[in-house]
């Protein structure tokens, strides 16, 4: 079995020079291709690294592009810990933050729109990785006809569960849900019959983060037939199946009490959860691909026997689907004044060799699709899963009110999960609120026979 850790500085570096690292070929301001040029100045490149993961793939990047340039120079830019996200958008704000940057893909339409980006059609058109990314991720990363981000890898979640405590409750140890309830059926007959663990883990509140709306609302939206914008780009306030996602909040945090307020209450509930389906404590969970990674890493062999994957049901016989999108990405400030060696620095992270590294050791899709060909992700069943869920992602396009409607999907299932308002009366809460924030030219019900 391959090594899957990640790419030593030196290899990397070696494999990135021999590709041209993209640089070889660079697309001016007129999108035509150009011979390679040296390219100079400074530019500083901003970024976040929680898991330690990305630092090695910067370094041999930087090296490789000042190999290629010698005059040119990258300072780095490690965020320290804690709050990046507003520490970068104020940066943004007031002219100093680094030349390209390292940033969730939610904040491509906001960031776009509020003219903090240079788009990158014109590098994109002379680079040869751009025909490695499907057209589905284009369309995920194309705001008013432009492409701002290019991201490593693409986020993909599974519903996981726990055979263990799924055979002492009688039920099958194989299972794929064929609609949501019988998600709801399989907690409540967890909960009657080993009553000592938790059986649901839903998201609500302002404590799951973006996960409330991603990982939360939002799968139940889709597998209800329902979506958060219509063919027009208007915003859905009301809907049937709006109101049938939240009936199911009702009920899984209300009325059968399979999902504790701890789901939504502890500190850090993704965190909390994901600890206790690893601990073989919780019965249900939907998560991203790497919590797969981090139980794995923890106990490989409990992780490999006991916890189940599969892709989410949908409510009236559609294929099962998982809800996708890009996961972190490059982009380059509007303000730089060195715009080519910032896509020179973006595309040499982003070789087919960076993105493995990446990607096999943070367990997401490569971006790239000659990267996710790669033999590291047939290595184990799950790697193989996370690859071929690409064919049932369901992946919105970018929007300036998305980081914007995180709160107010948050504020909506909190109410219901709390007890504070019942289903009917949160959608009409949630409606008034995505009523004031967006306006009423940017807004539209969905008549409902229930």
């Amino acid at each position: 079995m391959r090594d899957r850790k990640t790419l030593s500085r030196r290899a990397l570096v070696r494999r990135i020079v021999a590709a041209g690292a993209g640089t070889a070929l660079l697309a001016g301001p007129t999108g035509r291709r150009t011979a390679a040029r040296q390219l100079e100045g400074k530019i500083a490149v901003g970024y976040e690294d929680p898991l330690g993961i990305l630092q090695p793939q910067i370094e041999a990047a930087v090296a490789a592009v000042t190999a290629e340039h010698p005059n040119a120079e990258i300072e780095l830019r490690k965020a320290p810990g804690g709050n990046f996200a507003t520490q970068l958008l104020l940066a943004l704000g007031t002219n100093r933050a680094p030349d390209v940057f390292l940033f969730t893909s939610l904040g491509i339409g906001e960031l776009a729109e509020a003219g903090f980006l240079a788009p990158l059609d014109p590098y994109l058109s002379g680079w040869e990785g751009w025909a490695q990314y499907p057209d589905q991720v284009k369309y995920a990363l194309t705001y008013q006809g432009q492409v701002w981000a290019l991201p490593y890898g693409l986020d993909t979640h599974f519903l996981y569960y726990r055979k263990d405590l799924f055979e002492q409750a009688g039920l099958p140890r194989e299972w794929q849900p064929a609609t949501p309830d019988d998600i709801l059926a399989a907690a409540l007959q967890i909960k009657e019959r080993v009553p000592d663990v938790v059986p649901y883990a839903l998201y609500a509140g302002a404590n799951g983060g973006n996960g409330t709306a991603i990982r939360g609302l939002l799968p139940l939206l889709y597998a209800f037939g329902g979506a958060m914008q219509d063919e027009k780009g208007k915003w859905i306030i009301d809907s049937c199946p709006l109101r049938r996602t939240l009936q199911f909040y009702e009920r899984a945090y209300r009325v059968d009490c399979t999902v504790p307020q701890q789901a939504m209450t502890a500190a850090n509930p993704v965190a909390t959860m994901r600890e206790l389906m690893g601990k073989g404590d919780l019965g249900i969970l939907y998560e991203g691909s790497w919590a797969y990674s981090l139980w794995e890493a923890s106990d490989p062999e409990t992780t490999h026997e006991q916890i189940g994957y599969v892709l989410f049901p949908a409510a009236d016989g559609r294929p099962p689907f998982t809800i996708g999108g890009p996961g972190d990405a490059w982009y380059v400030n509007a303000r730089s004044g060195n715009p080519d060696l910032a896509w020179a620095f973006i595309a040499a992270m982003n070789t087919l060799e960076a993105q493995v590294a990446l990607n096999a050791e943070d367990l997401h899709v490569p971006a790239r699709q000659d990267a996710a060909a790669d033999p590291a992700f047939q290595e184990t069943p799950f790697r193989q899963a996370v690859i071929e869920s690409v064919a049932a992602m369901q992946i919105a396009p970018p929007d300036p009110a998305y980081r914007q409607l995180v709160g107010i999907v948050q504020n909506g299932t909190g109410l219901v999960a709390t007890g504070d308002a019942a289903a009917g009366e949160a959608v009409e809460r949630y409606a008034e609120e995505l009523t004031r924030v967006l306006g009423e030219g940017n807004v539209v019900r969905q008549a409902c026979a229930e």
